[in-house]
């Protein structure tokens, strides 16, 4: 990727598709959506006949966003400008799948701060797809990411990436969720070993898993040490019925300590609702389940309350701590890393659906996937076309039709706040 030049004012674009007049996204990228963070891997999976079509196609370009009509029912708010300047950004990595490159962005498009990072590689799986954490987080003023060699960093505008912890990883076959505590001072991370990969199955294109599974839970000052919490390993598939363990991966940090995720699964090949939510101590302990026994889920907002799938169904329920039911929402869940709410907790998103909790649902513009809000007022993602995704672009609540496109193509993260 070429990168383009400064402006007077020192800041740059975050990445080198940025403004150039390209809609094309690598067939890798329509293959893994960076934000998402999901690895697809899969031999005879539901979603293979809509990787190949991606794989046999040249990305076409795509006219300013902004320009194609859209209708939609209005919402009887005001448009407004956001309220939130900075927010961060993923892209992907040269010849690379997952993201390669960290940027804090402004509505302008252009990066005040940037960095690239080597990619991580998610693990291979006979016959599905592994859920991964997006590789980056928004704490405070400042975006933390982790990178192929389980090291991460934190940026902010004004400074260098810093160093804040390492877990050390293997090459391949390692699934790693982390959270940053609010302060800044620790982080906790989830990391599950997968077997190693042994020869395909017998009339299949798929690999055999050889080895055991191993865990570990991991705490680090920032700067400082890292500790093993947990460790464990098994011959079994953590999914098994029988003889089934389960990991616990981090997902937030409340007042109470760090959450953790306990997957319902670990891997799926159709719809993944997350798992249970727990607080731990300092020893890696469970404490405290949130959100209800049958709350499934993969976040927790900075109110604390929880997106729930209710049980293994698609439908959400909004929940605080101890499982009081807050809102139930129309929106349905196919994969728990998008499903979002809104800063105020007003509204909602899953995927393609977006809903307010006084109005309804709120018709977007066509095939706008969602990432995630800015504001409360705001949000985030791209036009999802048959084989390629459009720029990052953002939709106000006051004026669902419009798109605005930011004229590059990265996925967002959180906003800065």
């Amino acid at each position: 990727m070429s990168t383009r030049e400064p402006r007077c004012d020192g800041t740059t674009r975050p990445i080198g598709t940025l403004r150039e007049g390209r809609r094309g996204l690598s067939i890798a990228t329509v293959a893994v959506h960076a934000h998402h963070g999901l690895k697809f891997h899969f031999a005879g999976c539901v979603l293979l006949a809509a990787l190949v079509a991606a794989c046999g196609s040249t990305p076409v370009a795509r006219p300013n966003v902004s320009a194609v009509p859209t209708t939609s029912a209005s919402t009887g708010a005001t448009p407004s400008t956001p309220s939130v300047a900075l927010f961060a950004v993923v892209e992907p990595g040269a010849n690379a799948s997952q993201p390669g490159t960290v940027a804090i962005v402004g509505l302008d498009g252009y990066a005040k701060a940037k960095a690239t990072f080597q990619p991580r590689v998610g693990p291979v799986v006979p016959d599905a797809y592994t859920p991964l954490q997006g590789v980056a987080q928004v704490v405070g003023t400042g975006v933390y990411y982790i990178d192929g060699a389980g090291t991460v960093r934190m940026l902010r505008v004004g400074s260098q990436p810093q160093v804040v912890a390492r877990f050390p990883l293997q090459p391949t076959q390692e699934d790693i969720w982390f959270a940053v505590s609010p302060d800044g001072s620790h982080v906790v991370a989830g990391i599950l070993t997968l077997p190693a990969l042994g020869p395909n199955v017998p009339g299949t294109s798929w690999p055999t898993l050889v080895g055991p599974w191993k865990f570990d839970l991991e705490m680090a000052a920032a700067g400082g040490q890292t500790n093993t919490l947990v460790h464990s390993e098994s011959a079994y598939d953590p999914d098994d019925l029988t003889h089934g363990w389960k990991p616990v991966f981090p997902i937030g940090w409340t007042s109470s300590g760090p959450v953790v995720m306990e997957p319902a699964r670990v891997t799926s090949q159709n719809a993944w609702w997350g798992g249970a939510l727990y607080v731990i101590d300092d020893t890696g302990k469970k404490i405290k389940q949130l959100g209800g026994n049958d709350c499934n889920s993969a976040s927790i907002a900075s109110t604390g309350l929880i997106p729930c799938s209710v049980g293994t169904s698609n439908t959400v329920t909004v929940r605080d701590f101890g499982g009081a039911a807050v809102w139930a929402t129309q929106v349905q869940v196919f994969a728990a890393w998008n499903v979002h709410l809104s800063p105020d907790a007003q509204a909602i998103l899953s995927d393609r659906q977006v809903e307010t909790k006084a109005r309804g649902m709120v018709q977007m513009p066509s095939d706008f996937g969602t990432q995630g809000w800015l504001d409360a007022q705001t949000m985030f993602g791209r036009v999802q076309y048959l084989t390629n995704q459009g720029n990052l672009s953002w939709v106000g609540l006051g004026d669902p039709a419009t798109v605005h496109d930011l004229g590059f193509q990265g996925d967002f993260v959180a906003a800065i706040v």
